[in-house]
C-alpha cells in the first residue's frame, strides 16, 4: 500500500520539497536550519495526500495538514531554538493555492461569472483549512508554553 502510495505521489513529493527549498533560500533561512524547513515541508504534503486518498472533504485537505505542519514547527522551533515561523511559513508553502487562486483572477478577467463562483470558493476553503490549522495549534501551543510565565508572574513572589 505504502509502495502504491509513492508511486502515485512521489513526484509531487519531491518537487514540493524542491519548492520548499527555493522558498527557503529565497528567504535566506540559515543554513542550519534548512533542513528541518523543508522537512516540514515534505511532511504537510505527505499528510495532505493521505488526507485526499482517505477522501476527507477539501476543507479537512487543508487543515489537518497545516496543523501537522504547525505542530511540527512548534516543537523543531523549541528544539533548533528558532522562531518558529522560521519552520510554518515553509512548511505550508506546499499547501498554498497558487493554482487555485491564478485560474480564479483569470476567470475573473475573463468574466466567466460561473467558474468564478467555483473556483473562488475552493480557494477561500483551501485558505481558511490552512489559517483554521495554524491557528488552532498554535492557540494550544501559546497556552501550554505561556502557562508556566504566568504561574511566574503570579505566584513568583511567594514562591522564592
Amino acid at each position: 500500500m505504502v509502495m502504491i502510495f509513492l508511486q502515485k505521489y512521489l513526484e509531487m513529493i519531491v518537487t514540493s520539497i524542491i519548492g520548499t527549498f527555493g522558498f527557503c533560500l529565497l528567504f535566506h533561512v540559515k543554513k542550519n536550519k534548512l533542513l528541518y524547513a523543508c522537512a516540514g515541508g515534505a511532511l504537510s504534503i505527505i499528510v495532505y495526500f493521505v488526507c485526499v486518498e482517505i477522501g476527507l472533504s477539501l476543507l479537512m485537505q487543508n487543515m489537518i495538514p497545516a496543523a501537522v505542519a504547525t505542530l511540527y514547527a512548534e516543537i523543531i522551533a523549541r528544539v533548533v531554538k528558532a522562531p518558529a515561523t522560521v519552520f510554518l511559513i515553509p512548511g505550508v508553502i506546499p499547501l498554498t493555492p497558487g493554482g487555485k487562486l491564478y485560474y480564479t483572477m483569470r476567470t475573473i478577467i475573463d468574466g466567466n461569472e460561473s467558474e468564478v463562483d467555483g473556483l473562488g470558493n475552493e480557494t477561500v476553503v483551501i485558505a481558511l483549512g490552512i489559517a483554521v490549522g495554524i491557528v488552532l495549534v498554535s492557540l494550544v501551543f501559546y497556552q501550554i508554553s505561556h502557562r508556566y510565565v504566568r504561574f511566574q508572574i503570579r505566584f513568583g513572589e511567594t514562591m522564592k
